[in-house]
């Protein structure tokens, strides 16, 4: 069985095992120099669902106005800082890493792709360590700004995770709920068909007696 050389999916993040699996595809990458064209290797079964996600325009607006939540929570909430002030390139830079599983993203392309965490899951994280980081930026020297992100992201990454299999188990408790309910119903339904065609199946007795016998009572 033929194995490809450890060539990971560009949509799940997860190795492609055999060459039978795998497919190419040129991604165009917004860079400095302007839009560039760039290969990716895809799992045959990722590369249609990653397209999807691309002409998905609802999917991608709904990626953007939760990286802006991220953003605005992370500038204001932890580090205090007014609307009118930017992130430092380096603090994006880990905060879009999240959203891949890497330190820093490889690319400039953060959207769509199901690796890493979402900015769902980035944003509650945030707000759980929120309690922990701002006494300890109270109390800590920093030599410089990357060192103070670096330091408030020791944080992040060892919570999110967690945070991760919490949202996880509360998303299968719905469903598993969302189920119940529906074989509830839907048990209701054919007890109600069942009691309705028994109703008119001793109907139709009855008047087959009342055929035989004339109208009097039975």
């Amino acid at each position: 069985m033929a194995k490809t050389k450890d060539i990971k999916c560009y949509f799940c993040g997860k190795l492609i095992e055999k060459f039978s699996e795998q497919v190419e595809k040129k991604i165009p990458m917004a860079t400095k120099a302007g839009v560039r064209n760039y290969r990716r290797q895809f799992h045959m079964n990722c590369l249609p669902k990653y397209v999807e996600g691309l002409e998905d325009k609802s999917l991608l607006s709904e990626e953007n106005s939760e990286w802006d939540l991220v953003y605005q929570y992370y500038r204001g909430d932890i580090l205090g800082l007014p609307d009118s002030a930017p992130l430092d390139q380096h603090t994006i830079k880990r905060l879009l890493g999240l959203r891949l599983g890497q330190y820093y993203p490889s690319g400039n392309n953060t959207r769509i792709l199901k690796r890493g965490y979402d900015f769902k899951t980035i944003l509650i994280t945030l707000k759980v360590v929120k309690s922990k980081v701002i006494p300890y930026m109270a109390t800590a020297n920093f030599a410089d700004a990357k060192h103070k992100t670096d330091s408030i992201m020791r944080f992040v990454t060892g919570e999110i995770n967690d945070v991760y299999k919490r949202i996880e188990m509360q998303k299968k408790s719905n469903e598993k709920l969302e189920k119940d309910e529906t074989k509830a119903q839907f048990d209701y339904l054919s007890k109600l068909k069942e009691k309705k065609e028994m109703e008119q199946k001793q109907s139709s007795i009855n008047q087959n007696v009342h055929a035989l016998f004339g109208g009097g009572k039975l």
